[in-house]
Parts: C-alpha cells; sequence; structure tokens
C-alpha cells in the first residue's frame, strides 16, 4: 500500500546480499516508518533482508524461464515478515512446448 502512496522503491540488480538489501531499505523515504516512527514497533531489517534476499535468490535461480516475480504487499511487523500476495510470470520456452 504505502508504496503506491509514496512511490516508493529501492532498486537492485541480482545478485544481491542482506548487507546490499539493508542499504537499500534505510535509501527508502519511508524507512523512518520501518525503524518505528511514531512509537510503531520497528521492522527486525535483519529479518526482512533475509526475506527478500531469499525471494531475490528464487528469482536468480528460476534463470530465463521468469519473466517477473512480485511481492505486493510485504507485511512486516518486528520480526515477522509475510508475503500477503504474489505475482510470478513466466516467459514462453522459446520453442513452444514445455520443458521439465
Amino acid at each position: 500500500l504505502w508504496v503506491e502512496i509514496l512511490r516508493d522503491t529501492a532498486l537492485r540488480i541480482l545478485p544481491v546480499d542482506a548487507a546490499e538489501v539493508r542499504r537499500a531499505l534505510t535509501e527508502l523515504r519511508g524507512a523512518r516508518l520501518l525503524q518505528g516512527a511514531r512509537g510503531a514497533e520497528p521492522a527486525d531489517l535483519g529479518a526482512v533482508a533475509d526475506v527478500v534476499t531469499r525471494v531475490a535468490g528464487l528469482a536468480q535461480s528460476l534463470g530465463d524461464r521468469l519473466e517477473s516475480l512480485e511481492i505486493n504487499p510485504l507485511l512486516v511487523s518486528g520480526s515477522r515478515v509475510e508475503a500477503l500476495d504474489a505475482l510470478v510470470t513466466w516467459r514462453e520456452p522459446a520453442h513452444g512446448g514445455l520443458t521439465g
């Protein structure tokens, strides 16, 4: 929700590690929301970075078969990180058939 309202993104090219993901999170205009602004529980940025790094690794391992992978929203509450919705788009094989 906030990403659409704030148009707030930080992009990286794969592969990424957890340290790079944490740096990206601090670049967001909404970073203070993750840090516990206005008395809210701060997000566990290590847990968020771990989840994002794992999803990035999954996307990379799928290689050319994957056209896009979007998780939106990613709910973060303390150390709880949950993908509430995901969209995966596959590329059509070049020869038109299914591969195993």
